[in-house]
């Protein structure tokens, strides 16, 4: 597990990094999901030899330290957890959210509008903007298939 969470955060870096995106004040303090029981730390975390360095703590959410605030009115913000077959990881049960769930990261609500399983092959540079609609992404392995990533897309309602 984790050499995949070490790919994981080697992707987000290098994806951050040839982006070009601007340095921005990410959120911590905590990111609550009531609809699955979620209330977890976050961690802003910087980059070691090439990758986010996402600690081992399976009960923390990590984002990038100069990454987009979640309150900010563009873009994107992207938060990484771990999720363990054994259970007992923050992003255990992030695939039983639905459309429509709120998550919140500080005072910011955000409203689910899909969950997505990919191949933790595929690229997920797009996903890194500062334009757009804003938006959070919760990226963690599938418990049950560490081949596979579940990915969390949300909106910006409040």
């Amino acid at each position: 597990m984790r050499r995949g969470a070490l790919a994981l955060a080697a992707v987000l870096v290098a994806t951050l990094i040839f982006t070009g995106l601007s340095p921005a004040s990410a959120a911590s303090g905590r990111i609550k999901a009531i609809d699955i029981g979620m209330n977890a730390p976050v961690k802003k975390v910087g980059v070691k030899k090439g990758g986010l360095a996402i600690g081992n703590n399976p009960h923390t959410v990590y984002t990038w330290n100069r990454g987009d605030s979640p309150c900010d009115p563009t873009g994107t913000t992207v938060y990484a957890g771990h999720a363990w077959k054994k259970g007992n990881g923050v992003a255990d049960k992030w695939g039983k959210l639905h459309r429509g769930d709120i998550i919140q990261v500080g005072s910011c609500k955000h409203e689910v509008t899909k969950v997505q399983y990919w191949s933790a092959k595929r690229s997920i540079k797009k996903l890194f903007r500062v334009d757009g609609s804003p938006r959070i992404v919760l990226i963690g392995c599938k418990p049950d298939d560490y081949s596979k990533r579940t990915m969390v897309f949300t909106r910006l309602v409040d």
